[in-house]
């Protein structure tokens, strides 16, 4: 019986984590992948029935990690940029050691949908550039950025796109935007009041505040609603998949923090302004790079806003759902090698 290793953010109340722990999932569905998949989570909640047996372990259970890496046939990293020390040093020094554990066991290893970075330390970089030389590690990553950097390190590396919707790749969705109607994907505090003056001059008169991660955005989100209920038509906060999507296909447009927040929306056809951080500038430029819709201040969402209407999403879209299908296409044909 054949044991995958998938490691990833999963079972943190992360939509789009979680997101990416489904596709990847309908991957090994779609290759009648009938073994056991190990991950490193004990909270993982799945509505969806497999063939594959799906193993759970703690975080922090060093010994059963080690014991079960040694007996495994492939290790896969499962999208996302986990390599990164934005949220800590600490968080890249775990990844790496479940390389180095892999790599000591001479183990096959796949970077399927990861990105890298940003780096707050130069030890990381470094660090970064010798995982990459590792010869049983192959890869296809999301945004172009990391692909010339794995690239100057090894041949062993091909670009795709996030694959975070493939799980939706048999569904068909029908937008129903109802005027003067948006959706804010939160992830910080900003200054809402003017932001809420922006959107009233584009005659926005209705808001939902989405939640994608639950553990983080949630009280930034609550904050919003308990400040502005009075003052604008605004709903309560949904965080829920299915409310998610219904009010992303409802919105005239969307504002995102997130990166999945706004690769959702582009997938179902919905226009997106995007926060720039280094994550969402490279994944979407790498998707279509005529996309300029990015915000950091005020001023840029006004900026943003009056291309909004020019922009054309519809053919963006196509490119995005091209390349999403060309990567699946890739990522079946390499897990497949290496099982």
């Amino acid at each position: 019986m054949k044991k995958i290793f998938l490691i990833g953010y999963y079972g943190y109340a992360n939509f789009g984590d979680e997101m990416l722990f489904e596709s990847i999932l309908e991957v090994f569905k779609e290759i009648n992948f009938d073994g056991k998949i190990y991950t490193i989570s004990d909270k993982i909640k799945l509505n969806k029935k497999y063939e594959f047996k799906i193993i759970g372990i703690d975080k922090y259970d060093f010994p059963k990690i080690i014991s079960t890496i040694k007996e495994i046939d492939l290790l896969i990293y499962g999208g996302g940029n986990l390599f990164q020390t934005e949220t800590s040093l600490r968080s890249f020094l775990y990844y790496d050691f479940l390389f180095n554990v892999a790599k000591h066991y001479k183990k096959n290893v796949l970077f399927l949908s990861q990105g890298f970075g940003h780096f707050k330390h130069k030890y990381a970089t470094a660090r970064l550039k010798k995982i990459l030389k590792y010869k049983n590690l192959y890869g296809i990553l999301r945004d172009e950025t990391s692909f010339k950097f794995a690239k100057m390190c090894s041949d062993n590396f091909d670009l795709g796109t996030d694959i975070g919707m493939l799980k939706y790749k048999n569904i068909i969705f029908e937008k129903d935007p109802q005027k003067c109607h948006i959706s804010l994907i939160i992830k910080n505090r900003k200054n809402w009041d003017k932001i809420i003056y922006i959107l009233k001059q584009v005659n926005i008169s209705r808001i939902t505040p989405i939640v994608f991660n639950k553990s983080q955005d949630s009280i930034f989100a609550y904050e919003f609603f308990e400040k502005y209920k009075g003052k604008i038509n605004i709903s309560f906060p949904v965080s829920e998949e299915n409310k998610i999507i219904n009010e992303i296909l409802k919105s005239q447009f969307i504002i995102s923090d997130r990166l999945h927040g706004g690769i959702l929306s582009l997938y179902l056809g919905v226009p997106v302004i995007m926060y720039k951080n280094h994550k969402n500038y490279r994944v979407f430029k790498t998707i279509d790079k005529e996309y300029d819709l990015f915000f950091r201040s005020e001023d840029d969402m006004i900026n943003s806003l009056s291309k909004l209407n020019s922009f054309e999403f519809e053919k963006m879209q196509k490119k995005y759902i091209t390349k999403l299908n060309e990567t699946h296409e890739k990522i079946v044909g390499m897990v497949k090698t290496f099982l």
